[in-house]
């Protein structure tokens, strides 16, 4: 019989860094992001963030505005013994009376010091006009 996992529990890790963003907390987003130099980021557009560094910059202006809903929920997941997948949906409204829009996001996951990190980070817009039409691309 094989020997029990004791690796920190993935879901946990998964919700506490939900948390973070929904609270627009980010010394426990940074928390959780690889101690690597490379995470790439790739947000709705197609346009790839390659650092952590750069990654924490684009959430530190994004939390800063109070108004943002943000809703996620894990479709999918693959846990291994030091690398994990979650597949992501969520919802997203600027402000409660704004058009929103959905997303599917992919976080690959390390196990780095004994805790899960995030090694990589995939957005992609289920509507991609109605993301334009939020962001300002697109009118």
């Amino acid at each position: 019989m094989p020997s029990p996992s004791k690796n920190p529990d993935f879901d946990a890790a998964l919700n506490a860094h939900f948390e973070a963003i929904a609270n627009r907390d980010l010394a426990a987003f940074k928390s959780h992001l690889t101690s690597g130099d490379t995470l790439y980021t790739i947000v709705q557009n197609g346009f790839s963030f390659k650092t952590p560094a750069e990654t924490v910059a684009l959430h530190e202006t994004w939390f800063k505005d109070p108004k943002w809903i943000w809703k996620a929920s894990v479709v999918h997941k693959v846990v291994g013994e030091d690398m994990a997948m979650a597949l992501i949906r969520y919802s997203y409204k600027p402000d409660q009376s704004a058009e929103g829009f959905e997303t599917w996001l992919v976080y690959v996951f390390q196990l780095q010091d004994g805790a899960w990190k995030i090694i990589h980070d995939q957005n992609t817009a289920l509507d991609y006009h109605a993301f334009a039409r939020t962001a300002g691309i697109e009118k």
